[in-house]
């Protein structure tokens, strides 16, 4: 297992500590050790894993969940202009006092 796999499954196995249950996930390279550790989570029945191709679309799902659990929600994406996709639905969070939590490679 590699140091950023072990890594992953920590902050994973943290924010399940933390009382996460959704998670929406964009995967990518660079967010791979990640995406491990939340399938491993989500194969256990840790957590609920949502899986969304565009960035921009996967952080307004997580609003969504946020918005009706009143829960946080994570979203992870890889790194480079996939984290500026975030932005709008980041907006939005903050001006509707949404808790969105960002995970980026």
């Amino acid at each position: 297992m590699s140091n950023s796999t072990a890594l992953a499954r920590s902050i994973i196995q943290q924010l399940i500590e933390l009382g996460i249950k959704d998670v929406v996930l964009s995967p990518g390279s660079r967010n791979a050790p990640l995406s491990i550790a939340l399938y491993e989570a989500s194969e256990k029945g840790l957590i609920d894993l949502h899986v969304r191709i565009d960035e921009r679309g996967a952080a307004f799902f997580a609003l969504g969940i946020s918005k009706a659990s009143s829960r946080y929600v994570p979203v992870v994406c890889t790194s480079g202009t996939a984290v500026a996709n975030y932005y709008p639905a980041l907006l939005e969070a903050h001006h509707s006092d949404i808790n969105l939590l960002l995970l980026t490679a």
